[in-house]
Protein backbone atom coordinates (compact mmCIF):
# COMPACT_ATOMS: atom_id res chain seq x y z
CA UNK A 1 0.00 0.00 0.00
CA UNK A 2 1.36 3.42 -0.92
CA UNK A 3 1.80 6.12 1.71
CA UNK A 4 -1.23 8.38 2.24
CA UNK A 5 0.89 11.51 2.57
CA UNK A 6 -1.81 13.63 0.97
CA UNK A 7 -4.12 13.21 3.97
CA UNK A 8 -4.44 16.39 6.07
CA UNK A 9 -2.99 16.33 9.56
CA UNK A 10 -5.61 15.68 12.20
CA UNK A 11 -5.90 18.51 14.70
CA UNK A 12 -7.51 18.16 18.08
CA UNK A 13 -8.42 20.84 20.60
CA UNK A 14 -8.07 19.44 24.08
CA UNK A 15 -9.65 21.03 27.11
CA UNK A 16 -7.42 22.58 29.75
CA UNK A 17 -6.35 20.65 32.82
CA UNK A 18 -9.27 20.20 35.20
CA UNK A 19 -8.02 17.09 36.90
CA UNK A 20 -8.89 17.75 40.53
CA UNK A 21 -5.81 17.33 42.69
CA UNK A 22 -3.46 17.30 39.71
CA UNK A 23 -1.79 20.65 39.02
CA UNK A 24 0.41 21.78 36.11
CA UNK A 25 4.17 21.55 36.65
CA UNK A 26 6.90 23.45 34.79
CA UNK A 27 7.90 21.26 31.86
CA UNK A 28 11.53 20.69 32.83
CA UNK A 29 11.37 20.95 36.63
CA UNK A 30 10.00 17.75 38.23
CA UNK A 31 9.09 17.91 41.90
CA UNK A 32 11.08 14.70 42.52
CA UNK A 33 14.28 13.79 40.69
CA UNK A 34 17.53 12.13 41.88
CA UNK A 35 20.80 14.09 41.72
CA UNK A 36 22.56 13.90 38.36
CA UNK A 37 19.42 13.56 36.22
CA UNK A 38 17.95 16.21 33.96
CA UNK A 39 14.69 16.38 32.00
CA UNK A 40 14.70 18.12 28.62
CA UNK A 41 11.62 18.97 26.55
CA UNK A 42 11.79 18.46 22.77
CA UNK A 43 10.07 21.14 20.63
CA UNK A 44 7.33 19.57 18.53
CA UNK A 45 6.67 20.32 14.84
CA UNK A 46 4.55 23.45 14.56
CA UNK A 47 0.82 22.90 14.18
CA UNK A 48 0.96 19.15 14.79
CA UNK A 49 -1.10 17.34 17.43
CA UNK A 50 1.37 14.65 18.49
CA UNK A 51 -0.32 12.44 21.15
CA UNK A 52 2.54 9.92 21.36
CA UNK A 53 1.44 6.36 22.16
CA UNK A 54 4.28 4.44 20.47
CA UNK A 55 8.01 5.05 20.84
CA UNK A 56 11.24 3.40 19.72
CA UNK A 57 14.83 4.49 19.08
CA UNK A 58 16.84 3.27 16.09
CA UNK A 59 20.49 2.24 16.20
CA UNK A 60 21.56 5.66 14.84
CA UNK A 61 19.68 7.47 17.62
CA UNK A 62 16.66 8.55 15.56
CA UNK A 63 13.45 8.49 17.62
CA UNK A 64 10.26 7.14 16.01
CA UNK A 65 7.02 8.38 17.58
CA UNK A 66 3.69 6.70 16.81
CA UNK A 67 0.63 8.84 17.48
CA UNK A 68 -3.00 8.27 18.38
CA UNK A 69 -3.86 10.03 15.14
CA UNK A 70 -2.39 7.36 12.89
CA UNK A 71 1.03 8.83 12.15
CA UNK A 72 4.64 7.88 12.77
CA UNK A 73 7.05 10.79 13.11
CA UNK A 74 10.85 10.58 13.12
CA UNK A 75 12.89 12.91 15.30
CA UNK A 76 16.51 12.85 14.16
CA UNK A 77 19.34 13.39 16.54
CA UNK A 78 20.15 16.70 14.82
CA UNK A 79 16.76 18.03 15.91
CA UNK A 80 14.65 17.68 12.76
CA UNK A 81 11.15 16.19 12.47
CA UNK A 82 9.93 14.13 9.50
CA UNK A 83 6.50 12.60 8.95
CA UNK A 84 7.56 9.00 8.27
CA UNK A 85 4.14 7.33 7.89
CA UNK A 86 0.47 8.29 8.03
CA UNK A 87 -3.00 6.91 7.39
CA UNK A 88 -2.71 4.31 10.17
CA UNK A 89 -5.35 3.50 12.81
CA UNK A 90 -4.30 4.77 16.25
CA UNK A 91 -0.66 3.71 16.59
CA UNK A 92 -0.01 2.48 20.14
CA UNK A 93 3.38 0.88 19.57
CA UNK A 94 6.51 1.24 17.44
CA UNK A 95 9.50 -1.08 17.17
CA UNK A 96 12.82 -0.20 15.54
CA UNK A 97 14.69 -3.51 15.27
CA UNK A 98 18.32 -2.52 15.86
CA UNK A 99 19.60 -5.82 14.44
CA UNK A 100 17.74 -5.65 11.12
CA UNK A 101 16.90 -1.96 10.78
CA UNK A 102 13.22 -2.81 10.24
CA UNK A 103 10.46 -0.56 11.57
CA UNK A 104 7.09 -1.88 12.76
CA UNK A 105 3.93 -0.17 14.00
CA UNK A 106 1.13 -1.61 16.13
CA UNK A 107 -2.17 -0.17 14.94
CA UNK A 108 -5.59 -1.31 16.09
CA UNK A 109 -6.40 -3.75 13.26
CA UNK A 110 -2.91 -5.07 12.50
CA UNK A 111 0.83 -5.22 13.06
CA UNK A 112 2.48 -3.44 10.15
CA UNK A 113 6.01 -3.19 8.77
CA UNK A 114 6.87 0.27 7.41
CA UNK A 115 9.33 0.19 4.51
CA UNK A 116 11.14 3.07 2.86
CA UNK A 117 11.99 1.34 -0.39
CA UNK A 118 12.96 4.45 -2.37
CA UNK A 119 15.20 5.68 0.47
CA UNK A 120 13.70 9.17 0.61
CA UNK A 121 13.19 9.08 4.38
CA UNK A 122 9.45 8.36 4.20
CA UNK A 123 7.69 4.98 4.31
CA UNK A 124 6.21 4.10 0.92
CA UNK A 125 5.19 0.46 1.50
CA UNK A 126 3.07 -0.76 4.43
CA UNK A 127 3.29 -4.55 4.80
CA UNK A 128 0.85 -6.43 7.02
CA UNK A 129 2.69 -8.74 9.42
CA UNK A 130 -0.57 -10.03 10.93
CA UNK A 131 -4.20 -9.03 11.43
CA UNK A 132 -5.36 -12.38 12.78
CA UNK A 133 -7.29 -11.15 15.83
CA UNK A 134 -10.86 -9.93 16.03
CA UNK A 135 -11.48 -6.22 15.64
CA UNK A 136 -14.93 -4.63 15.45
CA UNK A 137 -14.04 -0.96 15.81
CA UNK A 138 -14.67 -0.66 19.56
CA UNK A 139 -12.63 2.35 20.71
CA UNK A 140 -11.01 0.31 23.51
CA UNK A 141 -9.75 -2.51 21.26
CA UNK A 142 -6.11 -1.37 21.29
CA UNK A 143 -3.19 -3.42 19.98
CA UNK A 144 -0.07 -2.89 22.11
CA UNK A 145 3.56 -3.73 21.47
CA UNK A 146 5.28 -5.11 19.59
CA UNK A 147 8.40 -6.60 21.12
CA UNK A 148 10.65 -9.10 19.37
CA UNK A 149 12.71 -11.87 20.94
CA UNK A 150 16.15 -13.18 19.93
CA UNK A 151 14.54 -15.83 17.69
CA UNK A 152 12.60 -13.26 15.69
CA UNK A 153 9.17 -13.88 17.25
CA UNK A 154 6.88 -10.88 17.67
CA UNK A 155 4.61 -10.40 20.70
CA UNK A 156 1.71 -8.03 21.24
CA UNK A 157 -1.19 -7.60 23.66
CA UNK A 158 -4.84 -6.95 22.83
CA UNK A 159 -7.14 -4.81 24.96
CA UNK A 160 -10.64 -5.96 25.87
CA UNK A 161 -13.53 -3.92 24.49
CA UNK A 162 -15.65 -1.47 26.46
CA UNK A 163 -19.32 -2.41 26.31
CA UNK A 164 -21.21 -4.27 23.60
CA UNK A 165 -19.92 -7.76 24.33
CA UNK A 166 -19.84 -10.46 26.99
CA UNK A 167 -19.42 -9.13 30.52
CA UNK A 168 -18.19 -11.54 33.21
CA UNK A 169 -19.08 -10.85 36.84
CA UNK A 170 -20.62 -7.49 36.05
CA UNK A 171 -17.35 -6.22 34.58
CA UNK A 172 -17.15 -3.06 32.49
CA UNK A 173 -14.66 -4.54 30.04
CA UNK A 174 -16.17 -7.02 27.61
CA UNK A 175 -15.25 -9.38 24.78
CA UNK A 176 -17.04 -9.55 21.44
CA UNK A 177 -14.34 -10.87 19.10
CA UNK A 178 -11.51 -13.44 19.23
CA UNK A 179 -8.30 -12.99 21.18
CA UNK A 180 -9.18 -9.81 23.04
CA UNK A 181 -7.49 -9.78 26.44
CA UNK A 182 -4.61 -12.00 25.32
CA UNK A 183 -0.94 -11.90 24.40
CA UNK A 184 -0.24 -13.10 20.86
CA UNK A 185 2.89 -14.37 19.13
CA UNK A 186 3.84 -14.13 15.46
CA UNK A 187 6.61 -16.55 14.49
CA UNK A 188 9.21 -15.70 11.82
CA UNK A 189 7.25 -17.85 9.35
CA UNK A 190 4.13 -15.75 10.01
CA UNK A 191 2.30 -18.30 12.19
CA UNK A 192 -0.01 -16.56 14.68
CA UNK A 193 -0.83 -18.04 18.09
CA UNK A 194 -2.19 -17.02 21.50
CA UNK A 195 0.32 -17.20 24.35
CA UNK A 196 -1.61 -16.22 27.48
CA UNK A 197 -5.10 -15.14 28.57
CA UNK A 198 -6.79 -12.99 31.20
CA UNK A 199 -5.57 -9.48 30.39
CA UNK A 200 -7.79 -6.43 30.82
CA UNK A 201 -6.06 -3.31 29.54
CA UNK A 202 -2.45 -4.47 28.95
CA UNK A 203 -1.19 -1.05 27.88
CA UNK A 204 2.53 -1.76 28.21
CA UNK A 205 4.67 -4.60 26.87
CA UNK A 206 8.40 -5.07 27.43
CA UNK A 207 11.09 -7.71 26.96
CA UNK A 208 14.39 -8.37 28.70
CA UNK A 209 16.86 -8.70 25.81
CA UNK A 210 19.21 -10.68 28.03
CA UNK A 211 16.88 -13.69 28.39
CA UNK A 212 13.74 -13.02 26.28
CA UNK A 213 11.50 -12.81 29.36
CA UNK A 214 8.36 -10.81 28.58
CA UNK A 215 6.45 -8.57 30.99
CA UNK A 216 3.39 -6.38 30.64
CA UNK A 217 1.54 -3.83 32.74
CA UNK A 218 -2.20 -3.93 33.26
CA UNK A 219 -4.46 -1.11 34.41
CA UNK A 220 -6.68 -1.20 37.47
CA UNK A 221 -10.31 -2.06 36.81
CA UNK A 222 -12.72 -4.98 36.88
CA UNK A 223 -10.95 -8.17 38.06
CA UNK A 224 -7.82 -6.01 38.55
CA UNK A 225 -7.46 -4.80 42.12
CA UNK A 226 -4.86 -2.20 41.15
CA UNK A 227 -2.38 -1.69 38.34
CA UNK A 228 0.32 -4.33 38.07
CA UNK A 229 3.37 -5.83 36.37
CA UNK A 230 2.95 -9.41 35.19
CA UNK A 231 5.16 -11.89 33.38
CA UNK A 232 3.92 -13.45 30.15
CA UNK A 233 4.32 -17.24 30.23
CA UNK A 234 2.75 -19.57 27.69
CA UNK A 235 -0.60 -20.88 28.91
CA UNK A 236 -0.85 -18.49 31.85
CA UNK A 237 -4.18 -16.99 32.99
CA UNK A 238 -3.68 -13.46 34.33
CA UNK A 239 -7.06 -13.00 36.01
CA UNK A 240 -9.69 -11.34 33.79
CA UNK A 241 -12.14 -14.10 32.73
CA UNK A 242 -13.59 -12.45 29.60
CA UNK A 243 -10.89 -13.71 27.22
CA UNK A 244 -11.64 -17.33 28.26
CA UNK A 245 -14.67 -17.15 25.96
CA UNK A 246 -12.30 -18.11 23.14
CA UNK A 247 -10.08 -20.46 25.16
CA UNK A 248 -10.48 -24.06 23.86
CA UNK A 249 -10.83 -25.45 27.40
CA UNK A 250 -13.86 -23.20 28.07
CA UNK A 251 -15.72 -23.75 24.81
CA UNK A 252 -19.47 -23.80 25.44
CA UNK A 253 -19.17 -22.94 29.14
CA UNK A 254 -21.10 -20.12 30.80
CA UNK A 255 -18.32 -17.93 32.17
CA UNK A 256 -20.76 -16.18 34.50
CA UNK A 257 -21.57 -19.53 36.13
CA UNK A 258 -17.96 -19.90 37.29
CA UNK A 259 -17.22 -18.41 40.70
CA UNK A 260 -14.49 -15.91 41.50
CA UNK A 261 -12.96 -18.54 43.79
CA UNK A 262 -12.60 -20.92 40.84
CA UNK A 263 -11.03 -18.23 38.67
CA UNK A 264 -8.65 -17.36 41.47
CA UNK A 265 -7.35 -20.93 41.54
CA UNK A 266 -6.52 -20.63 37.84
CA UNK A 267 -4.87 -17.23 37.82
CA UNK A 268 -1.24 -16.34 38.41
CA UNK A 269 -0.88 -13.38 40.73
CA UNK A 270 0.97 -10.31 39.42
CA UNK A 271 4.70 -10.09 40.05
CA UNK A 272 4.32 -6.53 41.35
CA UNK A 273 1.22 -4.65 42.46
CA UNK A 274 1.42 -0.89 41.76
CA UNK A 275 -0.71 0.94 44.33
CA UNK A 276 -3.41 3.04 42.67
CA UNK A 277 -3.15 6.78 43.16
CA UNK A 278 0.07 6.48 45.16
CA UNK A 279 2.50 5.48 42.42
CA UNK A 280 0.56 4.93 39.19
CA UNK A 281 -2.95 4.88 37.76
CA UNK A 282 -2.36 3.92 34.11
CA UNK A 283 1.13 2.43 33.63
CA UNK A 284 2.75 2.15 30.20
CA UNK A 285 5.48 -0.10 28.84
CA UNK A 286 8.19 -1.59 31.09
CA UNK A 287 11.65 -1.02 29.60
CA UNK A 288 14.81 -2.74 30.85
CA UNK A 289 17.90 -0.66 31.54
CA UNK A 290 20.58 -2.35 29.44
CA UNK A 291 22.68 0.80 29.08
CA UNK A 292 25.59 -0.62 31.06
CA UNK A 293 25.59 2.25 33.54
CA UNK A 294 25.05 5.10 31.06
CA UNK A 295 21.77 5.86 32.82
CA UNK A 296 23.17 5.56 36.32
CA UNK A 297 23.33 2.81 38.96
CA UNK A 298 20.21 0.90 37.92
CA UNK A 299 21.54 -1.47 35.27
CA UNK A 300 19.17 -4.38 34.65
CA UNK A 301 16.19 -2.79 36.38
CA UNK A 302 12.86 -1.91 34.79
CA UNK A 303 11.68 1.65 34.23
CA UNK A 304 8.02 2.41 33.60
CA UNK A 305 5.97 5.57 33.09
CA UNK A 306 2.40 6.40 34.01
CA UNK A 307 -0.13 8.11 31.77
CA UNK A 308 -2.17 9.70 34.57
CA UNK A 309 0.45 10.69 37.13
CA UNK A 310 3.06 11.70 34.50
CA UNK A 311 5.84 10.08 36.51
CA UNK A 312 8.56 7.50 35.90
CA UNK A 313 9.10 4.73 38.45
CA UNK A 314 11.38 1.73 38.85
CA UNK A 315 10.36 -1.92 39.12
CA UNK A 316 12.88 -4.15 40.89
CA UNK A 317 12.37 -7.87 40.35
CA UNK A 318 13.11 -10.49 43.00
CA UNK A 319 12.96 -14.14 41.95
CA UNK A 320 11.68 -16.34 44.78
CA UNK A 321 11.51 -20.00 43.86
CA UNK A 322 10.66 -20.11 40.16
CA UNK A 323 8.53 -16.96 40.05
CA UNK A 324 9.06 -13.22 40.19
CA UNK A 325 7.84 -10.74 42.75
CA UNK A 326 9.42 -7.45 43.69
CA UNK A 327 9.18 -3.76 44.43
CA UNK A 328 8.03 -0.52 42.83
CA UNK A 329 9.85 2.73 43.65
CA UNK A 330 9.17 6.23 42.36
CA UNK A 331 11.96 7.81 40.30
CA UNK A 332 10.93 11.11 38.69
CA UNK A 333 7.72 12.95 39.53
CA UNK A 334 6.23 14.81 37.63
CA UNK A 335 6.81 15.34 33.91
CA UNK A 336 4.92 17.68 31.59
CA UNK A 337 2.30 15.11 30.55
CA UNK A 338 1.23 11.47 30.70
CA UNK A 339 4.34 9.28 30.36
CA UNK A 340 2.79 6.37 28.47
CA UNK A 341 5.89 5.27 26.47
CA UNK A 342 9.56 4.90 27.40
CA UNK A 343 12.54 3.89 25.27
CA UNK A 344 16.30 3.93 25.84
CA UNK A 345 18.57 5.31 23.15
CA UNK A 346 21.99 3.86 22.30
CA UNK A 347 23.65 6.69 24.25
CA UNK A 348 21.77 5.87 27.45
CA UNK A 349 19.14 8.62 27.10
CA UNK A 350 15.66 7.66 28.34
CA UNK A 351 13.04 9.02 25.94
CA UNK A 352 9.50 9.63 27.18
CA UNK A 353 6.53 9.75 24.78
CA UNK A 354 3.53 11.54 26.26
CA UNK A 355 -0.20 12.02 25.84
CA UNK A 356 -3.16 12.94 28.04
CA UNK A 357 -5.66 11.52 25.51
CA UNK A 358 -8.47 13.45 27.15
CA UNK A 359 -8.41 11.09 30.14
CA UNK A 360 -6.33 13.64 31.98
CA UNK A 361 -2.79 13.65 33.32
CA UNK A 362 -0.57 15.65 35.62
CA UNK A 363 1.17 18.53 33.88
CA UNK A 364 0.21 21.43 31.69
CA UNK A 365 0.80 19.85 28.28
CA UNK A 366 -1.72 17.68 26.37
CA UNK A 367 1.08 15.69 24.68
CA UNK A 368 4.82 15.88 24.09
CA UNK A 369 8.27 14.30 23.97
CA UNK A 370 10.87 14.59 26.72
CA UNK A 371 14.19 12.95 27.40
CA UNK A 372 15.95 12.16 30.66
CA UNK A 373 19.74 12.23 30.81
CA UNK A 374 22.22 11.22 33.50
CA UNK A 375 25.36 13.33 33.84
CA UNK A 376 27.59 10.27 34.29
CA UNK A 377 29.45 11.64 37.31
CA UNK A 378 26.90 12.17 40.10
CA UNK A 379 26.41 9.48 42.72
CA UNK A 380 22.74 9.43 43.71
CA UNK A 381 22.00 7.54 46.92
CA UNK A 382 18.82 5.58 46.22
CA UNK A 383 17.28 2.26 47.17
CA UNK A 384 19.02 0.06 44.64
CA UNK A 385 17.03 -3.05 45.43
CA UNK A 386 14.81 -4.64 48.07
CA UNK A 387 14.92 -8.42 48.31
CA UNK A 388 12.98 -10.81 50.49
CA UNK A 389 14.92 -12.60 53.25
CA UNK A 390 13.70 -15.49 55.39
CA UNK A 391 13.13 -13.17 58.35
CA UNK A 392 12.56 -9.83 56.66
CA UNK A 393 14.08 -7.82 53.83
CA UNK A 394 17.52 -6.92 52.52
CA UNK A 395 17.93 -3.35 51.30
CA UNK A 396 20.71 -2.40 48.93
CA UNK A 397 21.62 1.24 48.34
CA UNK A 398 23.41 2.69 45.33
CA UNK A 399 25.87 4.48 47.67
CA UNK A 400 27.00 3.89 51.27
CA UNK A 401 24.50 5.24 53.81
CA UNK A 402 25.08 6.82 57.20
CA UNK A 403 25.59 3.78 59.43
CA UNK A 404 24.14 5.33 62.60
CA UNK A 405 20.81 6.28 61.07
CA UNK A 406 20.67 3.12 58.96
CA UNK A 407 21.23 0.94 62.02
CA UNK A 408 18.25 2.38 63.89
CA UNK A 409 15.14 0.17 63.34
CA UNK A 410 12.85 3.12 64.09
CA UNK A 411 13.94 4.75 60.83
CA UNK A 412 12.11 2.08 58.81
CA UNK A 413 8.33 1.82 58.74
CA UNK A 414 6.51 -1.10 57.15
CA UNK A 415 2.79 -1.32 56.53
CA UNK A 416 1.10 -4.16 54.63
CA UNK A 417 -2.29 -4.91 53.07
CA UNK A 418 -4.06 -7.20 50.63
CA UNK A 419 -6.52 -6.79 47.76
CA UNK A 420 -9.84 -8.36 46.79
CA UNK A 421 -10.19 -10.41 43.61
CA UNK A 422 -13.61 -9.79 42.05
CA UNK A 423 -15.41 -8.41 39.01
CA UNK A 424 -15.91 -5.00 40.59
CA UNK A 425 -13.79 -2.06 39.52
CA UNK A 426 -10.56 -2.18 41.53
CA UNK A 427 -10.24 -3.01 45.21
CA UNK A 428 -9.68 -1.10 48.42
CA UNK A 429 -6.78 -2.08 50.63
CA UNK A 430 -7.92 -4.81 53.00
CA UNK A 431 -6.56 -5.96 56.36
CA UNK A 432 -4.13 -3.04 56.49
CA UNK A 433 -1.65 -3.27 59.37
CA UNK A 434 1.74 -2.04 60.56
CA UNK A 435 4.67 -4.46 60.52
CA UNK A 436 7.40 -3.50 63.03
CA UNK A 437 11.11 -3.72 62.25
CA UNK A 438 12.89 -5.31 65.20
CA UNK A 439 16.47 -5.12 63.93
CA UNK A 440 18.50 -3.25 61.30
CA UNK A 441 21.97 -4.62 60.55
CA UNK A 442 24.20 -2.48 58.34
CA UNK A 443 26.88 -4.15 56.20
CA UNK A 444 30.53 -3.10 56.74
CA UNK A 445 30.59 -1.18 53.45
CA UNK A 446 27.38 0.69 54.32
CA UNK A 447 25.66 -0.30 51.09
CA UNK A 448 23.13 -2.77 52.44
CA UNK A 449 20.90 -3.20 55.48
CA UNK A 450 19.23 -6.39 56.70
CA UNK A 451 15.84 -5.63 58.24
CA UNK A 452 14.21 -8.18 60.52
CA UNK A 453 10.42 -8.11 60.14
CA UNK A 454 8.65 -10.84 62.14
CA UNK A 455 5.59 -12.75 60.91
CA UNK A 456 5.91 -12.13 57.17
CA UNK A 457 2.64 -12.78 55.32
CA UNK A 458 2.03 -13.82 51.72
CA UNK A 459 -0.37 -12.20 49.25
CA UNK A 460 0.40 -8.80 50.73
CA UNK A 461 1.95 -5.55 49.59
CA UNK A 462 4.59 -4.30 52.05
CA UNK A 463 5.09 -0.55 51.95
CA UNK A 464 8.48 0.56 53.27
CA UNK A 465 9.00 4.21 54.22
CA UNK A 466 12.47 5.49 55.12
CA UNK A 467 13.01 8.08 57.85
CA UNK A 468 16.28 10.01 58.36
CA UNK A 469 18.20 7.71 56.01
CA UNK A 470 20.78 9.52 53.88
CA UNK A 471 24.06 8.83 52.14
CA UNK A 472 27.27 8.72 54.11
CA UNK A 473 28.19 12.12 52.67
CA UNK A 474 24.74 13.55 53.41
CA UNK A 475 23.28 12.83 49.95
CA UNK A 476 19.48 12.65 50.26
CA UNK A 477 17.50 9.57 49.25
CA UNK A 478 14.80 10.90 46.93
CA UNK A 479 12.80 7.66 46.55
CA UNK A 480 11.93 7.09 50.20
CA UNK A 481 8.98 4.72 49.64
CA UNK A 482 9.11 1.20 48.18
CA UNK A 483 6.15 -1.14 47.61
CA UNK A 484 7.15 -4.82 47.75
CA UNK A 485 4.68 -7.49 46.57
CA UNK A 486 5.11 -10.59 48.71
CA UNK A 487 3.50 -13.54 46.91
CA UNK A 488 5.60 -16.33 48.41
CA UNK A 489 8.16 -16.77 51.17
CA UNK A 490 11.74 -17.94 50.81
Amino acid sequence: MKSLRSLPLVLLALAGNTYGQYQPYPADVPSLIPPGYKVETIPLPEGVTMGIAGLSVAENGDVYCGTRFGQVWRYSYDGNWTLFADGLHEVTGVLCDRKTGQIFAAQKPELTELLDEDKDGVADVYRSVTHAWGFLGNYHQFNYGPVRDSKGNFYGTLNLGHGGGLSVGGAIMTIDSPDRGTCYQVAPDGKYSTISYGMRSPAGLGINPENDEIFYTDNQGDWNATSSLQQVVKGRFHGHPASLLYHPDFKGRDLNAISAAEYEKLRTRPAIWIPQGELANSPGNPVFDTTGGKFGPFDGQIFCGDQTRSNVFRLVLDKVGNAYQGAAINFIDHLQCGAIRLAFGPDGTLWVGQTSRGWGSVGGAPYGLQRIRFDGTSKPCEIGAIKLARDGFDLTFTEPVDATAAGDPSNYRFRHWGYLYHGNYGSPKIDEKDAPVTSAIVSPDGRSVHLVVPDLQTEKVYQLTLDKIAGKEGTPVTGKIAYYTLNRLR
